[in-house]
C-alpha cells in the first residue's frame, strides 16, 4: 500500500509531465511531498502568484502541443486560477489544474481556506472532479489529462481533499476512470458535404480562407497553405490564427476585424464564399453579423459541434479535424488551377499602400511609434523567437503589425482578453523551449498586474526580454473613452507610474530606458547574446496611440478607421 498522492505522482510521470507550475499550500502539502522524491524527472516551478501558474501553464501547453500542469492549495490558491482557466478555455488551451481541498470530514462546514472548486468551475472547465476515493486518484489524473487534450483542448481541474491525498491505497496499474461517454468520438470527413464545399468553393469568384486558432492544433498548417495554393485564394485570421500561418506567405492578408489589417478587412467583406476553418466566429473578428451573413456562402469546418451555426448560420458545416478535412478536400480538387489574379492584386495594393503610409508616418513621429517599435524589433530577433503579449493596446498593435514566421510562435490571451498574462506565459514558454529567448511585448498597465513573477525569471536565468508599452495609461479603455464617449476620460490615465527599469533592478534584471530605435536594437541584441533577461521600457508618444485600423462596435469591416491621412476604398468593383 502506498499513499494515493504517491499514486498521482505515477500517473504524472507515466503521461511524461515535466514542468509542474504552482504554489503550494497545507490543502495540498502531500502531493508536494511527493513530488520532492521525483525531483529529477518533475522540476517544480514556484510562482509569486497562482494566476501566473497557470497563465504559464496555459503557455506551455500552447508551445508543446500538450497539457500544462498547475498545482495548488485550497480557497485562494485555488480561486486565485478562475481567471487562468477561463483564459484558457476561452482560448482552447490544455491546461491540467489540480486543487488542494479541505479534508472530506470538513465539507459544509466553511472550513478555513473551503472553496466549492467543482460548481465555481463547471462553466470554465472541460471536465472537473472532486475525488473523493483515494484509489481514483491516478485514474483522474490520466482520464482528465487525456480530456485535455482530446478533440477540441481545453482546462480541466480535479480537486482532490487533504485526507485522501494521504490514505493508503493499491499500486495504481494504469487505469483511467470508467465513465460512459466521457470521450466523444470525433468524426471522419462527411464526404458527401466534402464535395458540396469543393462545388461551392470552384464556383466561387471571391473565395476566401478564414483561419482560426484550430488550424494551429490540428497542426493543419501545411494543408491550408497548400489549398490556398492552388487555388490562389487570400488567407484572413483570427487573433489566434494569427499563429497557424507563416504572416509572410504571399496569400496571407493577416488577422481581420476590429483592430485587423486593411487587407484582411477588405477581403472578407468583398468576399462571396468564406472557408472557414477552427473558427468560433467571434464578434472581434467579425463585427457585424448582419453584415457578414449576406451575399455570401459560408462552410464552416470545426472540431467542437456546437460551434456549427452558434454565431453564425452556415452554407455548409462540416464536423470534424480539419487536417483530415482538408487532406480528403486536396485529394478531391481538380488539378487545374483556378485564379482570381484581379482580387488578389487589388487587396496586396492595399497592403503596400498601407506599408507604405505607416512607414512615412512612422518616420514622422516624435520619439517612438508603437508600430515602427514592432518592426524595428522583427530586424534583430529570430524568425523562431516565441512572442507573447499582454492585453491591450499594444496587443492590438502586435495583430496588426507584428509579423510571425513560424507558426506556433505568437502566444496571446485573445478570447478572455486576460491582462497581465504576457509576462507569466512568456515564463511557460521558456521553460518549453529551455535557452531560446522569448520576447514578451506588454504594456505598462498589463505588466504591473502580475510583474511580481519577474522574481521567477531572475531565479531560473530565463532569457525573456520584456519590452514595454509604455503609454502611462489603459491605452484601448482611453481610446475608446476619448473617440466614442466624448472625451470623458475617466481611471484609466496613471499619474505615477513606476520607474520600471528600476523595478526590474530590484529583482536583479537589466532595466533599460532606450532613447532611440538604434538605441533599442542595441539593447535587443545584447540580451539575445547573452541570454539574460533584461526589462525595455519604451516611452511611447501617446498622441500616435491610438490604435488602427479600427472597426468600430456595430460597424462592418469596410468601415475601419483608417491612420491620418490614409482614405483607402474598401469595397471591391
Amino acid at each position: 500500500m502506498v499513499k494515493a498522492a504517491k499514486e498521482l505522482v505515477k500517473a504524472m510521470l507515466e503521461a511524461k509531465v515535466n514542468h509542474v507550475f504552482g504554489i503550494p499550500g497545507g490543502a495540498i502539502l502531500t502531493v508536494y511531498d511527493a513530488l520532492y522524491d521525483v525531483s529529477d524527472k518533475i522540476e517544480v516551478i514556484l510562482f509569486r502568484h497562482e494566476q501566473g501558474a497557470i497563465h504559464a501553464a496555459d503557455a506551455y501547453a500552447r508551445v508543446l502541443r500538450r497539457p500544462g500542469v498547475t498545482i495548488v492549495t485550497s480557497g485562494p490558491g485555488a480561486t486565485n486560477l478562475f481567471t487562468g482557466l477561463a483564459n484558457a478555455y476561452m482560448d482552447s488551451s490544455p491546461v491540467v489544474a489540480i486543487t488542494g481541498q479541505v479534508p472530506t470530514i470538513m465539507f459544509g462546514k466553511d472550513a478555513f481556506q473551503e472553496t466549492d472548486m467543482i460548481g465555481s468551475t463547471m462553466t470554465v472547465t472541460k471536465f472537473n472532479i472532486l475525488v473523493r476515493d483515494a484509489k481514483k486518484l491516478a485514474p483522474a489524473f490520466k482520464t482528465a489529462y487525456k480530456i485535455s487534450i482530446h478533440g477540441r483542448p481545453g482546462p480541466v481541474l480535479i480537486d482532490v481533499p487533504r485526507d485522501v491525498q494521504d490514505r493508503d491505497v493499491p499500486e495504481w496499474n494504469g487505469e483511467e476512470l470508467e465513465i460512459p461517454g466521457l470521450y466523444k468520438n470525433i468524426p471522419e470527413p462527411d464526404l458527401t458535404l466534402v464535395s458540396m464545399a469543393i462545388k461551392l468553393l470552384l464556383e466561387a469568384e471571391r473565395p476566401v480562407i478564414l483561419v482560426g486558432g484550430g488550424v494551429y492544433w490540428s497542426n493543419a498548417t501545411d494543408e491550408v497553405l497548400k489549398l490556398a495554393e492552388m487555388l490562389q485564394i487570400p488567407i484572413v485570421t483570427t487573433l489566434p490564427g494569427k499563429n497557424a500561418v507563416p504572416n509572410n506567405h504571399p496569400l496571407v492578408m493577416g488577422p481581420v476585424g476590429m483592430h485587423g489589417r486593411l487587407e484582411a478587412d477588405a477581403a472578407l467583406a468583398n468576399s462571396d464564399l468564406v472557408l472557414a476553418l477552427g473558427t468560433r466566429f467571434s464578434d472581434r473578428t467579425i463585427c457585424n453579423f448582419k453584415e457578414f451573413q449576406k451575399d455570401r456562402k459560408i462552410i464552416h469546418i470545426d472540431i467542437d459541434k456546437s460551434e456549427i451555426g452558434k454565431n453564425v448560420k452556415p452554407t455548409i458545416g462540416i464536423v470534424s479535424d480539419v487536417k483530415k478535412t482538408l487532406q480528403l478536400m486536396l485529394k478531391l480538387i481538380p488539378k487545374a488551377m483556378v485564379k482570381n489574379e484581379r482580387f488578389l492584386n487589388w487587396l496586396r495594393n492595399i497592403r503596400e499602400t498601407f506599408e507604405k503610409h505607416v512607414d512615412k508616418l512612422g518616420n514622422k513621429v516624435p520619439g517612438f511609434a508603437p508600430w515602427k517599435v514592432l518592426k524595428t524589433i522583427r530586424q534583430v530577433v529570430p524568425l523562431d523567437i516565441i512572442v507573447t503579449t499582454g492585453v491591450g493596446s499594444h496587443q492590438m498593435w502586435c495583430e496588426i503589425h507584428w509579423q510571425v514566421c513560424m507558426p506556433g510562435t505568437f502566444i496571446t490571451s485573445a478570447g478572455l482578453g486576460t491582462m497581465g498574462f504576457g509576462l507569466p506565459a512568456a515564463i511557460g514558454a521558456a521553460f518549453a523551449r529551455p535557452g531560446k529567448p522569448v520576447l514578451d511585448i506588454d504594456g505598462d498597465g498589463s505588466f504591473l498586474m502580475t510583474m511580481q513573477n519577474l522574481a521567477v525569471v531572475r531565479e531560473h536565468d530565463l532569457p525573456i526580454i520584456v519590452v514595454i508599452f509604455n503609454n502611462t495609461a489603459l491605452g484601448l479603455v482611453k481610446q475608446w473613452q476619448t473617440y466614442i464617449y466624448s472625451k470623458r476620460v475617466i481611471a484609466s490615465e496613471f499619474r505615477r507610474n513606476p520607474d520600471f527599469t528600476k523595478l526590474a533592478n530590484a529583482f536583479n534584471i537589466e532595466g533599460v530606458r532606450p532613447e532611440s530605435y538604434e538605441e533599442l536594437k542595441i539593447s535587443i541584441e545584447k540580451a539575445i547574446r547573452s541570454r539574460e533577461p533584461i526589462v525595455i521600457d519604451v516611452t511611447l508618444n501617446t498622441e500616435y496611440d491610438v490604435v488602427v485600423p479600427w472597426v468600430k462596435p456595430g460597424q462592418w469591416l469596410i468601415e475601419a478607421q483608417q491612420p491620418t491621412g490614409l482614405h483607402i476604398n474598401l469595397t471591391y468593383s
